[in-house]
């Protein structure tokens, strides 16, 4: 019996095609695009177009790329898909949280490298390999529990991350992983967290490609983007960086590096490595990771460093001509009253400085230290804070949407916090989070209907 073709359909949410970069790229250099598989991408309801390619005779397989948030506003539509085709999930969401979405009939979900991961399921929907053979993923077993397959790390000289088939140009991930522990953060904890470089030589080889597609401005993805090649924990290496930078720009770009999405942390900022980012790179801001003005603080959620380190980086940022941007975040658990006073003192101190702050609340995200950590109002300091700087237009950042997000972020957390056969809810979220269990459960019961 010969095979159905089979199509991956790419959800594409908030117009991010670019997201699905790094799967095109090793779809097709494994041979297998044209060959018994086919990738094209839908920016709604992917139901409509599956049908149309079942019809042909085609064999539809949907995929998404989900971070919590997202995953709270797309949770209907995923059931509904998954009760119809094949549906398979990566993203954060997938990594930290992999048994929401298999409770949802999820058929698998991505946990760590995506790149060998669908080449493999493409295999296996071809009927070349089974499931527990592909790598990198979480599915259901009979009884209704999950099996995580082995974990395949991969090296990223090993694959493109553009796909020029596709027009698809991402800022280049030069950075995977983390050698730090940060409790709020999910880099450090989720399966692909050792760290792992992309070459100078092959993020120049990815530039030029930029470049001749006319994407002049290069972009990097890595947590800590001044930690390139680093010799060890708070050891930068300039050389490396220079290395970096300059191949971008001998291959007709404009890097910038320092700035979203690869920012600094504040032991990286050092003379050296200013002088050359200086020397090459176009952006003129570089953001740096404080999150609190309390050491104490600092030191119980992992950070590993002091709030001395991210003044005297601020210092040296701007003493080398750029403009420093501080991320802060309210409502970090265990905070004291003595936390957010030393927190809005460093705020102001920051601004008197000349930094510009970017404001966060507390998420608690699947996956880490922190996920089942309950969110808390924000304090009136640092709503007094807030309305006291912005007149100095010195704020930036989401504090406001996300106070609520955290709610729901926490209740979605406490409905399902481990990987169990049933859901075992925390009873200490009840209180807060009943009406919007109650909400949730009718979505889905109406999907079942």
């Amino acid at each position: 019996m010969v095979a159905r073709r089979v199509v991956f359909i790419a959800r594409v949410v908030y117009g991010a095609r670019n997201a699905f970069a790094h799967l095109a790229s090793a779809l097709e250099d494994s041979g297998l695009l044209g060959r018994g598989v086919d990738l094209v991408f839908v920016g709604d309801d992917p139901l409509p177009l599956a049908r149309g390619l079942e019809e042909r005779g085609l064999r539809p397989v949907v995929l998404y790329g989900l971070s919590t948030p997202v995953f709270l506003e797309l949770m209907g539509e995923v059931s509904r898909v998954s009760r119809r085709y094949p549906v398979v999930v990566g993203g954060p969401h997938a990594e930290g949280a992999y048994w929401q979405l298999l409770r949802l009939g999820v058929y698998a979900a991505v946990v760590g490298d995506g790149e060998n991961a669908v080449v493999a399921l493409a295999e296996h929907f071809l009927g070349e390999r089974g499931l527990e053979d592909v790598p990198n993923i979480a599915y259901r077993v009979p009884g209704g529990g999950f099996r995580v397959t082995r974990i395949e790390l991969v090296e990223l000289d090993d694959y493109r991350p553009y796909s020029s088939r596709y027009g698809l140009y991402p800022p280049i991930e030069i950075m995977r992983g983390c050698p730090y522990g940060c409790k709020f953060c999910q880099v450090p904890w989720l399966f692909k967290a050792r760290v792992r470089y992309r070459s100078p030589g092959r993020v120049a080889e990815a530039a030029r490609e930029y470049v001749a597609a006319g994407r002049k401005r290069i972009r990097f993805v890595a947590p800590i983007g001044f930690a390139y090649m680093a010799r060890g924990p708070g050891e930068p290496d300039p050389g490396a960086i220079e290395e970096l930078l300059r191949g971008v720009r001998e291959a007709g770009g404009e890097p910038y590096l320092g700035s979203f999405p690869s920012e600094a942390r504040p032991e990286y900022v050092t003379p050296e490595v200013l002088e050359v980012v200086r020397r090459y790179a176009a952006n003129r801001r570089i953001s740096v990771g404080l999150q609190s003005g309390s050491n104490r603080l600092l030191d119980a959620v992992g950070r590993g460093h002091t709030v001395e380190d991210a003044v005297d980086a601020v210092e040296l940022i701007h003493r080398y001509g750029f403009q420093a941007v501080v991320d802060i975040i309210f409502g970090l658990p265990g905070e004291t009253e003595e936390d957010v006073e030393a927190t809005v003192e460093i705020m102001y101190r920051l601004a008197d400085m000349g930094a510009r702050l970017r404001l966060h609340t507390f998420l608690p995200l699947p996956g880490t230290p922190l996920a089942k950590a309950r969110p808390q109002p924000i304090h009136p300091r640092y709503r007094e804070a807030v309305k006291r700087l912005l007149g100095r237009g010195v704020l930036e950042g989401d504090w406001e949407p996300q106070e609520k997000l955290a709610i729901d972020m926490y209740c979605l957390t406490a409905l399902d916090p481990a990987p169990t056969r049933h859901p075992r809810p925390l009873g200490e979220a009840e209180n807060l989070c009943a009406t919007r269990w109650a909400e949730w459960a009718r979505i889905l019961e109406q999907l079942e209907a």
